[in-house]
C-alpha cells in the first residue's frame, strides 16, 4: 500500500500558522499574569491583611541644559497697526453728530437755521472740521454715527489731540496744540 505523499506548507500558509502561534502565546501569558494578580489579592484578602500598594518614587526630571543659542528677536510684523477708531457722539438732542479721528475733529449739523458762508464747492454747510492748520466748511462730507451715545450738557470729550464740549448753546471743537476750533448750534457756526 502505497502511502500518501507529504505536501509541504506555503509560504502564506507557515505566516498563518506562525501568527496564530503568537498570538495564542501571547494570551496564554497574559492569562497567567492576570491569574496571578488575582491570586495574590485573594490571598492578602482572605488573610485579613491588607492589599500594599507599592508607589514607585518620583522620577527626577534633570533642570533643562542652558540654551547655546542667542533667543532669536520676535519677526517684525509685515501689516502696519491700524489707525485709531474715530469717537463718535452727539448732542443731547441729536441733531449735532460729531466724530473725533487723529487727523480732525468734524460735526455735523441736520437741521439749521442759518445761511453759511458760500463755500468753493456745492457744500450744504452743515459740515464742520477743525484739523491742526484750522477750522473750515469742507466739501466733502463728514462720516459720523447719528446714533452715537449723546455728550450731556457740560460734557467734554478729549480724544487724539482734540477736545469737544457740550452746551445748551451748541457743541465747541478745537484742536488742542493749536487753538484752532468751531462751535455750532442751531442758530449759527463760529469758526476760531
Amino acid at each position: 500500500m502505497p502511502y500518501p505523499t507529504r505536501r509541504s506548507l506555503t509560504g502564506p500558509q507557515l505566516a498563518l500558522i506562525i501568527g496564530v502561534s503568537g498570538l495564542v502565546f501571547v494570551f496564554v501569558v497574559m492569562l497567567v499574569a492576570r491569574l496571578t494578580t488575582a491570586d495574590a489579592r485573594e490571598t492578602a484578602a482572605d488573610s485579613g491583611g491588607a492589599a500594599v500598594v507599592v508607589t514607585p518614587p518620583p522620577a527626577t526630571v534633570a533642570p533643562p541644559a542652558p540654551a547655546t543659542t542667542a533667543p532669536q528677536p520676535e519677526p517684525e510684523s509685515t501689516t502696519p497697526p491700524a489707525e485709531p477708531e474715530p469717537r463718535y457722539f452727539t448732542s443731547p438732542t441729536g441733531n449735532i453728530a460729531c466724530a473725533i479721528g487723529v487727523e480732525a475733529a468734524e460735526c455735523l449739523i441736520r437741521s439749521f437755521d442759518f445761511e453759511p458762508e458760500a463755500p468753493a464747492c456745492d457744500s450744504p454747510g452743515g459740515y464742520l472740521r477743525v484739523t491742526q492748520h484750522g477750522a473750515e466748511l469742507p466739501c466733502e462730507a463728514t462720516t459720523v454715527d447719528l446714533t452715537a451715545e449723546a455728550l450731556a450738557y457740560g460734557g467734554e470729550l478729549t480724544e487724539h489731540g482734540f477736545t469737544c464740549t457740550s452746551q445748551r448753546s451748541g457743541v465747541t471743537c478745537r484742536h488742542d496744540a493749536s487753538g484752532h476750533g468751531f462751535t455750532v448750534a442751531r442758530a449759527g457756526y463760529q469758526m476760531f
